[in-house]
């Protein structure tokens, strides 16, 4: 017979961030007003840096740091 007791326990994996906090997945009513502010210069929410920006704060970056790198995708092209 095998023993099945060698087999690792599964956990659940938390993404945390440099504070060691775990990321958040949704962004704030103040970050969002941000958004929709800034989304103004880009053609609106559906635009491919929106987009990004957004993806890029529910993995847990701030606005800024969000922009930042929506930015460098765009200047990929």
């Amino acid at each position: 017979m095998y023993n099945n007791s060698n087999k690792k326990d599964k956990k659940k994996i938390v993404k945390k961030n440099k504070k060691g906090q775990a990321k958040q997945t949704e962004i704030s009513e103040a970050n969002m007003k941000k958004l929709k502010e800034h989304s103004k210069l880009h053609n609106g929410m559906s635009s491919k840096h929106i987009k990004n920006m957004v993806k890029f704060m529910k993995e847990g970056n701030s606005f800024s740091m969000a922009h930042k790198k929506a930015v460098k995708l765009d200047a990929k092209k």
